[in-house]
């Protein structure tokens, strides 16, 4: 697949995460000034509040960094949107209504949506990173204190949206077994960050260990996201969920292989810096499964250039590329994309065998087609 290809890959992709923008953006608005206006504020300090919940909507899409309102600009809504298919699909395994799912499901696929943005504001300030969607970070913009006090706000507001389940027909019992769900997705999530981090200027990182970091870091809040949605929509089919989350979760690291591709190659055709994660020394699979197979001369080459300080140089780059190019890593990346994608796919199709949800299996294997589109 070319240039072309890869474009309409994403136009897929947008009219599948369109599907619920509107209902998760208004849900999403709601849960920050449902909070805000149920919260004693003095009159003394309301208009200071006004900096906090501003900061949070900002990093959300709906504020400038002056904190002026403005049209919401969303990110993909992946997650949520993840959780509202599985809820549908789950619904029609059962015989159930389907929009009655995802009208239950609406204050979980928030929740996974503001863990998602809480962990994203921790990790820019974790890594140094200035801007993210082409805007200054929360943290470059206010500070480090203030942007840990933000996103310990998103993450605590995501966790209060679970307690609106019942109210939407949810049972007790299942709103008690989603949320401890959802916070051993967090605590895998800190696992995979700290994996990461630690990952950092070590040269014996295998293949293996960065497949179980992004498991953790990425993939589990997917893997989460699907089974969460699968249990609203059919709360006594365990075993679905679990199907279901396994699609997520390979879904999710084959959503992370894919990026880690598009980092060096066919990067421009999606408007980034061709060889950024070279340029920036990312250690992403490639360049560790190229460390893995290199001649001892090319790993003391990458070594090298890793631990020089600043950005590679376009000679380094060159190097670099040939090297990857020397230990098949493209290849070796594709393959394990391939096989993830087999992975969700062989899942998918065993959860749509028995559901009358078509609409959701089509959108789920369109989220699934795009990161198994060839070409990168």
């Amino acid at each position: 697949m070319g240039t072309d290809g890869l474009a309409a890959s994403s136009d897929n992709l947008d009219v599948v995460l369109g599907r619920y923008r509107a209902l998760l953006g208004e849900a999403l608005h709601a849960a920050i000034h449902t909070t805000r206006d149920a919260t004693p504020t003095a009159a003394a300090t309301q208009a200071m509040l006004d900096g906090f919940y501003g900061q949070i909507e900002y990093h959300h899409g709906w504020r400038t960094p002056e904190l002026q309102s403005r049209p919401w600009q969303p990110g993909k809504l992946l997650r949520p949107t993840l959780l509202l298919l599985a809820s549908e699909l789950a619904a029609g395994h059962t015989g159930g209504d389907e929009h009655e799912a995802v009208h239950k499901s609406i204050p979980a696929a928030v929740a996974v949506e503001l863990v998602h943005n809480f962990s994203l504001v921790h990790d820019d300030i974790e890594d140094g990173d200035e801007e993210r969607h082409h805007q200054p970070t929360l943290w470059k913009l206010w500070g480090v204190p203030l942007a840990i006090n933000t996103g310990d706000g998103i993450f605590a507001l995501a966790h209060l949206q679970l307690s609106h389940l019942p109210a939407r027909g949810v049972s007790a019992e299942s709103a008690i077994q989603l949320a401890g769900r959802l916070d051993a997705t967090c605590v895998e999530l800190c696992e995979g960050q700290y994996l990461d981090m630690s990952f950092e200027g070590r040269r014996d990182v295998t293949v293996a260990m960065y497949l179980d970091m992004i498991g953790r870091k990425t993939a589990a809040l997917m893997e989460c996201a699907a089974a969460m949605g699968s249990l609203i929509g059919a709360p006594q089919d365990t075993a679905l969920s679990a199907q279901l989350g396994s699609f997520g979760r390979a879904l999710g690291v084959g959503f992370q292989l894919r990026d880690d591709m598009l980092g060096i190659w066919s990067a421009t055709a999606l408007g980034k810096t061709e060889a950024g994660d070279l340029r920036h020394k990312k250690m992403s699979l490639p360049v560790i499964a190229a460390l893995e197979y290199a001649t001892p001369k090319d790993q003391d080459t990458l070594t090298s250039i890793y631990g020089e300080m600043g950005p590679a140089t376009e000679s380094q780059i060159a190097a670099m590329l040939a090297i990857l190019e020397r230990t098949q890593a493209r290849q070796r990346t594709r393959a394990m994309l391939r096989d993830y994608c087999d992975q969700a796919r062989n899942r998918l199709a065993a959860a749509c065998a028995t559901t009358t949800a078509t609409e959701s299996c089509a959108a789920l294997g369109t989220l699934l087609d795009f990161v198994a589109a060839e070409g990168i």
